[in-house]
This record gives C-alpha cells, sequence and structure tokens, in this order.
C-alpha cells in the first residue's frame, strides 16, 4: 500500500489492520467496464495488483439479507432475516427488523471478544450496536445504519456524534434521500450526491483519526442511484416510470466517487494493511413488477374476507383503482404531499384504497407472500397465528406452487417469469428460522417481485414504476495487501465472516454456514504475530486450541456483551419510531 498513515508515528507499533469499504449493490460488470476504460482508475489498480471476482450473495439477494449473513455467517434461513420486515409475533402484520433480530455472535462481536477494536460505519444491522473490547484495546466506535430511529444517539460511543457533526459542519445522513418520483430526479440527484459526499467524508475522518484494528465502512448510494437510475445505463423504455433521460451519466458518477473514496482510504494504509471493496448483491435492469400475492389470490392459493369493507375494496381493485396506478397520476400531478413536501403522504393515503394483508381469510389461505425477491410462506398450523395447512399436506401444497410458478408467463413477451425456485430446505437445511420462506424463486432477467402488505395491482404482472434497476445474485470482491493472492477469484459472501477470522488470526466460532475461502488464503495473517504465530503444519495457535479452551475464551468475552446492548440504543421502537423507520425504507423504495 501506499501513502502512509497520517498523523506521524502515532501507529509505528500497531499491528496489521483490515479495511473493509461495502459498495452496496455494487456490480462487478460495471466495475470491470468502467475500469477498463480508465473511469474507474483506483478500483482498476486494486483489480491489477489484487484479487478481484463475481462474489455470490444469498438467497433472497437483498440488502438486510445478505448483511445479515456476512454479519453472522449464516444463511438467511438460519439468522432470519429475509426482508426489512418481518412478521410480528402472533400476528400477520409486519413490522421493521434491525441488528437485534441477529443471533450472536455477530462479526462485530466475535472480532472485539477476542480483543480487535473494531469501527463501523452504517453496516446494515449493526444498530443497536453490538460490540465491546477486551484486552485493553482502547475501545470500538459505530455509527448508525438507516435502521437507526430517528431522534437516537446514532453513534458508539455517543460523545462521537457531536465530533463527527462538527467536522462535517452538520448532520451525518443515516440514509440517502428518499426517492420523489422521476420527474424530481434533477434535485433528488443532487441531494444524493451531497449526501455520498457527507459520507464519504464520515468515513476518511474515521479512518483517519481513530484507532482501529479492523475497519468496516458502507455506502448506501450505489445501491439508491441504481435502482432509480438504471435506465440511463440500458436506455430501454420503461412505459410508466417516468424518470427522464438526462445528459449525465448519473450511475457513473457515484461509482466514481465511490472510486475516489477508494483511492483516499488507500492512501491511509501501507504495505502492512489489507484493502477490501465488496457489495451484497449485484444490479440489473427492472422493468416488469410481479406482484406475488396478486398471482396468489388469482391462483386460489390466496383468499379474501367477506365482510363489506373487504368487498367494497375488492370492488375498486377489480376495476384497477389500485395504487400502481394511482402512482403516476399523483407524481405527474403532485397532488398529494405538495404542501409538506413528503412524498411518503402520497402513498399513505393511496393505500387506504388498497386491498391488504388485513382483508386476506386466513382461515381459507394457504399461501401468502412478503418480500421483494419472490418468498412465499405457507399459512402453516402451528406457526402463523391462524395457520391450516398440517405438516403431512404441505409438500402436496409446495408441488402445486410450484408447478403453477413454472407456467406464469409475462404476458407482454410470453416468456416465464420464474428462473429458478429453492424450497427452504434445499437452501438452509433442516434448522431454519421460523421467519424464513417455505419457497424461494429467482425472477428472470427484468422481473421482480413484489409481496408485501398491500396488494399493489389488480393484475400479477405489470411494467415497473417505482425503479428502473433491480438486485441480481452476484455482487464484486476486490481485494489487496498483506499477502492476498493477485488474480481473479470466485467467492461466496457466506465464506467472509470465517475468512476474516482466519485472516486476523482468530478463531471462527463453531456452526458456521461458510467456510474460509481457500482463494483468499493469506501467505501471512493480518493479526498481530501474538495472535497468528503458526505451529508445526501452518496452523495458527488460536486455531489449534481444542474446543474447551477456545470456547472458554470467548465465553469470557461474549458474557459482557449484554450490558452492552442496553442503553437508549436498544430499546424497543415506540410506534412512531416505528413508523419512521418505515416512511424511510418506503422512500429507498424498499416498502
Amino acid at each position: 500500500m501506499s501513502g502512509g498513515m497520517s498523523g506521524g508515528t502515532r501507529y509505528r507499533d500497531r499491528t496489521r489492520r483490515l479495511l473493509i469499504l461495502a459498495l452496496d449493490g455494487a456490480s462487478p460488470e460495471l466495475i470491470e467496464r468502467w475500469a477498463s476504460e480508465g473511469r474507474l482508475p483506483h478500483l482498476r489498480r486494486l483489480m491489477e495488483e489484487g484479487a478481484f471476482g463475481p462474489l455470490e450473495s444469498v438467497i433472497p439477494p437483498v440488502t438486510g439479507a445478505a448483511w445479515g449473513s456476512f454479519l453472522t455467517g449464516l444463511s438467511p434461513g438460519r439468522h432470519g432475516v429475509c426482508e426489512w420486515l418481518r412478521r410480528r409475533p402472533h400476528s400477520y402484520a409486519l413490522e421493521p427488523v434491525d441488528g437485534s433480530a441477529l443471533p450472536s455472535p455477530t462479526l462485530l462481536e466475535w472480532l472485539s471478544a477476542h480483543g480487535q477494536r473494531v469501527g463501523v460505519v452504517s453496516l446494515p444491522l449493526t444498530y443497536p450496536f453490538r460490540f465491546r473490547d477486551r484486552g485493553g484495546g482502547g475501545g470500538g466506535f459505530a455509527v448508525g445504519d438507516l435502521l437507526t430511529p430517528p431522534g437516537r444517539p446514532y453513534t458508539h460511543p455517543p460523545s462521537l456524534q457531536r465530533e463527527l457533526e462538527e467536522a462535517l459542519g452538520g448532520r451525518y445522513p443515516l440514509a440517502p434521500p428518499p426517492w420523489p418520483g422521476g420527474r424530481r430526479a434533477a434535485g433528488w440527484f443532487s441531494r444524493l450526491q451531497r449526501s455520498l459526499e457527507l459520507r464519504a467524508r464520515a468515513i476518511l475522518y474515521l479512518a483517519a483519526r481513530k484507532d482501529w484494528d479492523v475497519f468496516l465502512a458502507h455506502v448506501m448510494e450505489t445501491d439508491s442511484v441504481q435502482h432509480q437510475m438504471w435506465h440511463t445505463l440500458d436506455r430501454h423504455p420503461r412505459p410508466r416510470y417516468g424518470s427522464p433521460l438526462p445528459d449525465e451519466e448519473p450511475v457513473l458518477e457515484v461509482y466514481r466517487r465511490a472510486d475516489a473514496l477508494v483511492g483516499e482510504l488507500r492512501s491511509l494504509l501501507d504495505e502492512r494493511d489489507t484493502l477490501w471493496v465488496i457489495s451484497d448483491h449485484g444490479f440489473g435492469p427492472h422493468r416488469y413488477n410481479l406482484h406475488l400475492n396478486t398471482w396468489l389470490l388469482r391462483q386460489g392459493f390466496l383468499r379474501l374476507r367477506g365482510n363489506l369493507p373487504t368487498r367494497v375494496k375488492r370492488a375498486l381493485y377489480e376495476l384497477g383503482v389500485v395504487p400502481e396506478n394511482l402512482y403516476p397520476w399523483e407524481a405527474r400531478l403532485g397532488l398529494l404531499g405538495r404542501g409538506s413536501g413528503d412524498p411518503a403522504q402520497a402513498y399513505r393515503w393511496l393505500s387506504r384504497f388498497a386491498l391488504s394483508t388485513a382483508n386476506v381469510d386466513w382461515s381459507r389461505t394457504v399461501a401468502y407472500s412478503y418480500g421483494n425477491v419472490g418468498q412465499i410462506f405457507l399459512n402453516r398450523r402451528g406457526r402463523e397465528p391462524q395457520g391450516i395447512v398440517p405438516p403431512r399436506c404441505a409438500p402436496k401444497i409446495l408441488e402445486e406452487v410450484e408447478e403453477a410458478l413454472r407456467e406464469w408467463r409475462n404476458p407482454w413477451t410470453g416468456e416465464p417469469v420464474v428462473e429458478r425456485l429453492f424450497r427452504a430446505e434445499e437452501l438452509y437445511g433442516p434448522e431454519r428460522h421460523p421467519q424464513s420462506p417455505d419457497l424461494v424463486f429467482l425472477p428472470a432477467e427484468g422481473h421482480s417481485p413484489m409481496g408485501l402488505s398491500e396488494f399493489l395491482s389488480n393484475r400479477p404482472v405489470t411494467h415497473a414504476v417505482a425503479h428502473s434497476g433491480w438486485h441480481r445474485l452476484y455482487g464484486v470482491f476486490l481485494g489487496c495487501g498483506a499477502g492476498l493472492p493477485r488474480g481473479r477469484v470466485r467467492l461466496r459472501l457466506l465464506d467472509l465472516f470465517p475468512t476474516i477470522c482466519e485472516l486476523l488470526g482468530v478463531p471462527p466460532p463453531p456452526g458456521l454456514d461458510g467456510r474460509a475461502s481457500e482463494a483468499l488464503r493469506a501467505r501471512h495473517p493480518v493479526g498481530s504475530a501474538s495472535t497468528s504465530e503458526t505451529l508445526d503444519g501452518g496452523r495458527t495457535a488460536a486455531q489449534d486450541q481444542g474446543p474447551g479452551d477456545f470456547g472458554a475464551d470467548a465465553e469470557e468475552g461474549l458474557s459482557a456483551l449484554e450490558g452492552s446492548r442496553s442503553g437508549s440504543e436498544g430499546s424497543p421502537l415506540s410506534p412512531e419510531e416505528e413508523e419512521e423507520i418505515r416512511e424511510r425504507l418506503r422512500g429507498l423504495g424498499y416498502l
């Protein structure tokens, strides 16, 4: 690494360090193309000097599920976060998730319990903050993520918030700006650039001025710009999207600022350090919406109640008075939210007309959906509050749903809308989390499933309205330094937790779904000599410990963590805070 650490001899005696920059949704195809064209010089240098290749995400390849797997080393079906929302206990209503939903130990907990000084900036599912320093390492630090409730302290320690805001000259952006609709795209993009600039400055400030062994920083703007501006890349018409094609290249501009951040961070490192750039999933075009609950209703797997409010909403639904048909008119006329400047006001108002899960007759429903990739749940007896599907009937119903999914066609193209189908046991094994779906499918190119509380459309397949880009299964990995090999690699997101442990000379926790990557096996571990001194055969002293010794050491470090999870930042959300988090997720296009 070049440049050396700013701050003189402050880190003269420090151990080697690992810095991970997470560019949410960064596409390996875009990076490779623009790097080869000389538009991303710092990422190109990483590709030339280190390891580069696709990083296989998890299924479903959505942000919450993927970063949950990165933080736990477990598949989404085992850690239980498959969406930004989960079913509330003993109810069909949905509630937002946050880091408290993840089982212990998370990567932050595990590394800090083993004496690593950990810093994290806005990585999803790291709030409430869950790490604690051991061994006199000086303490960790954190900045909250997009799931941090507004109005609460968003840093650890709390005093860091004032310091950071003084350095930035204002409040740190916990999330990118909400999407206001295609006709307001220019103003939104200016705000997005401002958000990214503040985030980059905060990351650089903390990386240069704080003590850390492992530093994880997350950039969400790469995800946001691709969701809303992918049509500027493929130039394919979206009849209902309504966002004009600007003269500039907005996606490239965001990637270029991220590329500059890579160069700025690298200048803070030296030859002893390791730098990774990763993404949780990739990106591609979004042209058609798949409305799963509408499809399940049309197929007879889901039934509606017969009361008067439901009959009225059903009549409006069949006439096409549904949110997805009303959104373009609201965006064009700007009748709602104009006075308050709150685009989410339109969503709330329009949703009053929509059928929702509150109108479902659960006594006759065998399958339903919520999630943004293709998650389908059986209404299981003993799991759902009004479940009717007994265990002996579940396989047969799943076969019927699968057969119908394989026959589902796009009415405009005649092509299948489903690419791959997975049952839970195939994806997650027998010990899956009760919140995990029974069936998941990956859609065909250009199609994105929608299945949340509301029935947004009365047609199973519609043209895209709120996005022009959506997630793909393969993200990106770039890595350089501290003995990492050069050349092309192919990796899995699930394998990064144990691989990080190996690089740092820390034994991984038992029971992970991933394993340390052979492709990234370092010639010299990043960790200090005391933790990475090797024994005969090349194993580290920590790796050679027996289960009893290892377990006792980990238990000692993790037993103190429960206290660190208490306090204002970890208390349950109030109804007002929960609604504010929903509004933020709606503004990002996830609800």
